[in-house]
């Protein structure tokens, strides 16, 4: 004979009851532990680097963990690891928290997103309009964003074409340092589409740009100096020095 048991309405409230208690006791165990030993931004970094170059569960979980007991650190961290992932709804999930991140008014957060959407990621397609709204108020001080804010005006992105604002934005990003903004801002003194042609000013903006190992800035000097262009004479030691320079940056290029 077979023993049948069945546990009576009373009996699974009280399981009921119990399993919340225990679910109650562990969220205040981990609470009290990141009172005590809060996690360190270091520790963020790593599970950040970690979750971008493994797409591994555990750091993202870690992350979100954190993020959830309000960590802003781990929040920004987890946008930056999910924005990367090869899954669709977690590239989703990364730029909505970046929006609520710029909603917020975290630095660097609305440049960030200013990027997402100009660039847009696989299965999300760019919002140029959204675009130029975040870099817009991110572009006096941060230098990224006021180079993709000079892209968006000189390619008509969501907006009519206007060459006064993209050089007016790529001047700046230059002198902040940004290398493809030296180089871009070296070929319009080259060639003179926008600006008045000057050798003497593309070739000062070419050299910085190649001093910051941007690989077709190297490669530029390097058939300029092949070329006697820019002013200099034919130079066959600086061509090859330059050539391989390009070959060296290329190795290490990392691209927004």
């Amino acid at each position: 004979m077979t023993a049948r048991f069945s546990l009576q309405p009373a009996a699974v409230a009280a399981t009921i009851a119990v399993a919340v208690v225990i679910a109650a006791g562990t969220l205040a165990t981990v609470a009290a532990t990141r009172v005590a030993t809060p996690v360190s931004n270091v520790q963020i970094d790593a599970w950040r680097m970690q979750g971008t170059a493994t797409h591994a569960a555990w750091p993202v979980w870690r992350l979100r963990l954190a993020a959830a007991f309000g960590n802003a650190a781990a929040r920004e961290a987890l946008a930056d690891v999910l924005v990367s992932s090869a899954q669709l709804h977690e590239r989703r999930e990364g730029v909505e928290l970046y929006r609520q991140l710029a909603l917020g008014s975290v630095p660097g957060a609305r440049a960030t997103l200013g990027h997402l959407l100009l660039r847009g990621l696989p299965g999300i397609t760019p919002d140029y309009v959204e675009s130029r709204r975040w870099l817009s108020e991110s572009a006096l001080h941060d230098p990224q964003a006021a180079y993709d804010l000079s892209t968006l005006y000189r390619n008509g992105y969501g907006v009519a074409r206007d060459p006064r604002l993209a050089i007016r934005w790529l001047e700046q990003a230059a002198q902040a340092g940004v290398p493809l903004a030296q180089f871009q801002l070296a070929n319009e003194y080259r060639f003179g589409t926008t600006l008045p042609h000057d050798d003497v000013l593309a070739l000062q903006w070419l050299t910085r740009a190649a001093s910051a190992e941007l690989p077709e800035a190297n490669l530029a000097l390097a058939i300029a100096y092949r070329n006697g262009e820019l002013g200099m004479a034919r130079d066959e030691d600086a061509y090859w020095a330059h050539v391989k320079e390009s070959e060296h940056d290329l190795k290490h290029v990392s691209r927004p």
